[in-house]
């Protein structure tokens, strides 16, 4: 959400004192706890397990296959009314149905990520590929959580802030997954590294403590929908509200396709050349080392400098000029890619080409995610949001599957050439969008108070 007319007669020095005070809110810090523990399991799928299975000399068509543990991102709509809605008894009575939820799932990703640690690439392959998955599920499942309950704990006026910080801990625990399990890997073993990781669940779980259960939202549209169909069954009428009503509540928005085929396309050009960047390091010869402190450190700082800009890009510019900023910022700077891939295992050049890129995707990032927020009803966050960041992890979860054989039949050079131009069609959808004036505002066919 940009900048009202009346904060924007106020003095520049004022306007700015106001957004930077804006962090110190209490569900705002909550998001950054959060963040750090939504955003280390993709971590693990993505980056450390990319590099783990590639030092075990592991071919690069499976490991690209293995990315397909991120698919449940690209599912988790289908089972997201259950966790929207679904109270779990008397754990619900103490804790919330939104907490509740939360602590279950942390619980299981923890075990799961500590029976890998576990295991070796060159004796459990299979075993390491049903834990990733079961990963990926267990994660996506946080997310759908995660994400409905940031968005309800936080003003609207703030989502651009809820945002940033989301990704400020997310990109701290990728620092912290990423350089960590590098740095001890290198000196005691992948196994002890990777049993450290479920350590990180810890600080979404302080956060959900600390900030409480949200308060349960219900608009006049699902009043008025829960009235006209008074002759279901409780049970009946539980499931109309959970799996139904959500996506009619969005269908029903003049326009809707445009936006779902811009989040679809958005991310292509960025998953193709962030699957193969472990592999594509360890290729030109980089240290384990050298990729902690070159690739993993230097690139979460840029992210989370990125993150912070990404909240200034969406409260200073127009929606549209925020996103296209975002886009093509992301487009470009895979061509570092490019120029590493000629210049070899030079630490400076891996250090500003990660820099980049990270910092790239980090403001576009906090853009996306104030976007997808202010498209959710609040009576539907979880569903809603589960909608729209599946359709966004559609091209991780499914094409990101494909990028190990193209990775094969490409030379280094070529394959991050191609992923630029994957940008494009993401680049095209923006600007009809754009033409066609298809804003948040304009997408709701609902007026009344709390929808956003």
């Amino acid at each position: 959400m940009t900048e009202t007319a009346e904060e924007q007669a106020l003095p520049i020095g004022q306007r700015i004192g106001r957004l930077f005070l804006t962090f110190f809110k209490k569900p705002l810090l909550g998001a950054f706890l959060l963040g750090m523990t939504s955003g280390f399991p993709l971590t693990i799928i993505l980056g450390i397990m990319t590099t783990w299975l590639r030092e075990y000399e592991i071919d690069k068509s499976t490991i690209g296959i293995f990315t397909w543990a991120t698919l449940p991102y690209a599912l988790k709509v289908l089972w997201a009314p259950l966790l929207d809605r679904l109270k779990l008894g008397t754990l619900s009575s103490r804790f919330g149905r939104r907490r509740s939820w939360i602590l279950i799932v942390c619980a299981a990703m923890a075990l799961a990520i500590w029976s890998m640690s576990q295991l070796t690439p060159e004796s459990h392959l299979v075993a390491i590929g049903t834990l990733s998955v079961t990963i990926g599920f267990l994660s996506a499942s946080l997310d759908i959580l995660v994400d409905a309950y940031r968005i309800e704990v936080t003003e609207e006026k703030d989502l651009a802030h809820s945002a940033g910080m989301y990704q400020w801990g997310y990109r701290f625990a990728n620092l912290i997954a990423g350089a960590g399990v590098f740095l001890v890997a290198d000196q005691l073993g992948w196994s002890f590294a990777l049993s450290l990781l479920p350590i990180l669940v810890l600080p979404g779980l302080l956060a959900i403590l600390w900030l409480g259960e949200p308060k349960v939202f219900e608009d006049d549209f699902l009043r008025e929908e829960r009235a006209r169909h008074s002759h279901l069954s409780p049970y009946q009428l539980q499931v109309y509200e959970a799996v139904i009503l959500p996506f009619k509540e969005f269908i029903l928005r003049p326009h809707w396709q445009w936006i779902l085929l811009f989040i679809v396309l958005v991310k292509f050009g960025d998953v193709m050349a962030s699957v193969m960047t472990g592999p594509f390091l360890v290729d030109l010869g980089f240290t384990l080392t050298e990729m902690a402190i070159a690739n993993k450190t230097v690139g979460a700082i840029a992210a989370a400098a990125g993150g912070g800009a990404g909240i200034f890009v969406w409260w200073w510019f127009d929606t549209f000029k925020a996103l296209l900023i975002s886009v093509i910022f992301m487009m470009v700077t895979n061509l570092g890619f490019v120029a590493l891939s000629v210049i070899g295992a030079d630490t400076t050049a891996l250090a500003i080409t990660v820099g980049l890129e990270n910092f790239a995707t980090g403001a576009g990032g906090t853009v996306m995610i104030a976007y997808f927020g202010s498209l959710c009803n609040l009576s539907f966050t979880a569903t809603q949001y589960a909608l729209l960041s599946m359709l966004s992890g559609l091209a991780r979860g499914f094409f990101g599957g494909f990028t190990g054989i193209a990775a094969d039949a490409l030379s280094w050079t070529q394959f991050f050439l191609v992923s630029t131009v994957m940008a494009g069609p993401g680049l095209i959808a923006l600007l009809i969008l754009w033409k066609k004036d298809i804003r948040a505002r304009n997408l709701e066919n609902v007026t009344q108070k709390g929808d956003i």
